[in-house]
């Protein structure tokens, strides 16, 4: 009897005790990624990122160098950190961190926490963000994930999936958490030689395919050049003026009145102005909003649900800050609203101590502030209403 090549082949190889390599999973991908990341004492790398936000007419990119120290007995596991951008500098030396404007010639100098620095902007989506959340999502088992191959460039990659849902990934903590019902997906391209990320996708499960961010990692060094010792201090950047503080006022609180303003409407006819003094005599909603602001974007079905049920006995009213008038006519032309829509509010917002968006201000009849709130609560802005109308 014939035996055939392939059949005495595998016999050999099990008469041997060598069996075929395990098909590789997400997490066993994932932890070799953990396992380089968490070695490293220091790494260095180039990222470009883009956001693309085609439901709310948004796109921004940026890129820069990053340099990173590590250190897992502190917060963030991260000692010190240098992040240079065009025209731009920013320093974490491990007591204080400062910008420099090397445009403007301008130093701003602050004493931090790496805690207080999780808003900078090539921290996002980072290598450094990524080597903390790992371990994390390891030990979730709870976290769908998936494993598939890709091909960027001619070149082969695994690619990573995972779901987070009501939380995103965040430095320094790993995960940051909140409220909205909203599911965050990922997609992680691993170098299948050096275990290194190559580019990191983020999405959700409101915007779905009209909202992405993409973060692609180059020139990757995992024992970079250390920068020279006295590029980590301030004192050593001679020529630089320190930068002006922008004074704020604090966010305006009930009870008091609110000044007289004139703002232009939005209309697809011929523009007009609204005076503050024609709307005396019942109560007034003002909600502040910019564009690039996922909750504002949450706040829209909200707005048109209150101009529904109390439009007729309360003046309802959506400012935008500072966008062009051609760019709120986009939010205009999508959401229709009932509602008046106004804009180049930013003045006025900023008498208010508004500077974060969204933020609401309900009037009563006489124009005196009775609520502000920091966000859109539905509930409790539809509760001060009711209070408004059941006074006589």
């Amino acid at each position: 009897m014939k035996t055939s090549i392939p059949f005495i082949i595998t016999a050999l190889a099990l008469s041997n005790g060598v069996s075929a390599p395990k098909p590789q999973t997400a997490e066993a991908v994932l932890s070799q990624t953990h396992e380089t990341l968490n070695k490293l004492k220091s790494i260095s790398y180039h990222s470009y990122r883009e956001i693309n936000n085609f439901k709310d007419d948004y796109f921004a990119k940026n890129s820069g160098d990053s340099y990173f120290e590590y250190n897992n007995a502190v917060d963030g596991k991260t000692a010190r950190f240098q992040l240079s951008s065009p025209g731009a500098l920013q320093v974490y030396n491990g007591t204080e961190y400062f910008y420099l404007d090397q445009q403007n010639k301008t130093i701003d100098l602050e004493k931090k926490t790496v805690k207080q620095l999780n808003g900078l902007s090539l921290l996002y989506n980072s290598i450094t963000a990524i080597r903390l959340v790992l371990p994390q999502l390891l030990q979730d088992t709870s976290i769908p994930k998936s494993l598939a191959d890709t091909v960027v460039d001619g070149k082969s990659y695994d690619l990573v999936k995972f779901e987070l849902h009501k939380k995103s990934m965040e430095f320094p903590n790993g995960f940051s958490s909140f409220d909205s019902e909203v599911t965050k997906y990922y997609k992680l391209i691993i170098d299948k030689k050096t275990f290194l990320p190559y580019m990191i996708f983020d999405g959700n499960s409101i915007s779905k395919d009209q909202y992405y961010t993409k973060t692609v990692f180059t020139d990757i060094k995992i024992n970079p050049k250390i920068p020279s010792e006295n590029s980590w201090y301030s004192s050593s950047y001679t020529g630089y003026a320190p930068q002006k503080k922008e004074t704020r006022n604090p966010l305006v609180k009930p009870g008091s009145p609110l000044l007289n303003w004139s703002l232009p409407v939005y209309s697809l006819n011929a523009s007009h102005t609204l005076q503050s003094a024609k709307l005396k005599g019942k109560p007034v909603l003002l909600e502040f909003w910019i564009k690039n602001c996922g909750y504002c974007m949450l706040a829209f079905p909200k707005m048109k649900e209150l101009q529904k049920k109390y439009g007729k006995r309360v003046e309802i009213l959506s400012i935008n800050a500072y966008e062009k008038k051609e760019e709120v006519g986009f939010f205009y032309k999508r959401e229709q609203p009932a509602y008046t829509m106004l804009y180049d509010g930013e003045k006025l917002a900023n008498s208010l101590g508004i500077y974060a968006y969204p933020v609401v201000v309900l009037t009563d009849k006489n124009g005196k502030i009775t609520y502000v709130s920091e966000g859109m609560d539905e509930k409790q802005v539809e509760k001060e209403i009711l209070k408004l109308l059941s006074r006589p």
